[in-house]
């Protein structure tokens, strides 16, 4: 049977040199592309929300018997809350199951972090491709 190969743009990347643990996302498909603005737009808010729920708790400096703040059990579910929401995030954008591969069981902060500076490059050269293709016939034609 014949075959017809298509190019989308699909970018497939390993998770810390692993064969087994690997992501795949089009920069070139516009709902990929929708859905991560609204996803970056959306942890803005969500930011500022954890921030002001992190100064509440802050506010409690009561220590127990044991020298251990009164208020680290709320510390801990408000940073349970934020990697559960940021895992669920990356699975509606990047597709179902895509946390546990690049994270496995962990729940750090920082991680997520890692994940959004190691696939904005591959997302941003393919975003100035578009940009540039447009812009350069924009110049092309104000120069007649």
């Amino acid at each position: 049977m014949s075959n017809i190969n298509i190019n989308t743009g699909e970018i497939r990347l390993t998770i810390n040199d692993d064969e087994s643990r690997v992501i795949t996302f089009n920069p070139n498909d516009l709902q990929f592309v929708d859905n991560l603005y609204s996803l970056l737009a959306e942890l803005e808010n969500k930011e500022k929300e954890y921030k002001h729920k992190e100064s509440r708790i802050d506010k409690n400096t009561e220590i127990n018997s044991y020298g251990i703040p009164v208020n680290l059990k709320e510390k801990l579910e408000l940073l349970k809350e934020t990697c559960g929401y940021m895992r669920d995030k990356i699975d509606t954008v990047f597709g179902e199951g895509t946390s546990q591969k690049v994270f496995g069981n962990a729940n750090t902060l920082d991680m997520f972090e890692q994940f959004f500076d190691g696939v904005t490059p591959y997302i941003q050269k393919v975003r100035d491709q578009k940009i540039n293709k447009y812009t350069k016939n924009n110049k092309k034609n104000v120069m007649r």
